[in-house]
């Protein structure tokens, strides 16, 4: 007995492929799912809802990341203050220095970071906010 695999009944590809035609590619039309301009309407409204959506969180995302920056920047100009006022002395060791030093570069450094954070949500808040 004999028995044929299923697959070696299919066509072949390229026969498949042979059997369109210019006429049936002219003929054949794009299907609109739920029968027209409705479902336009609807996806178009999806979009548009999505993209007041995305807008609305990127706002939301540009005021939080300025707030951050502005709460942090209270404490750090404090630091900052009060590592100027201790160099400032001329009866520390060099070991207290060199910690105020290390002090100050550092929030100097968070303060520079707070700035491109700051100009950073600047620039991604959308044009019709500005």
């Amino acid at each position: 007995m004999n028995v044929e695999p299923a697959w070696s009944s299919a066509p072949a590809p390229l026969a498949v492929m042979g059997r369109v035609n210019s006429r049936s590619v002219a003929s054949a039309k794009p299907q609109k799912a739920g029968g027209g301009n409705h479902s336009l309407e609807e996806e178009n409204a999806q979009l548009k809802a999505q993209n007041t959506k995305l807008l609305n969180l990127t706002e939301w995302r540009s005021a939080s990341m300025a707030h951050l920056a502005h709460e942090l920047r209270t404490p750090l100009t404090s630091i900052l203050g009060f590592s100027e006022i201790m160099l400032s002395q001329e009866e520390l060791t060099e070991a207290q220095r060199n910690f105020c030093e290390r002090i100050q570069n550092s929030a100097q450094q968070l303060q520079r970071t707070l700035n491109e954070l700051a100009e950073l949500s600047r620039t991604e808040t959308p044009p019709e906010n500005k």
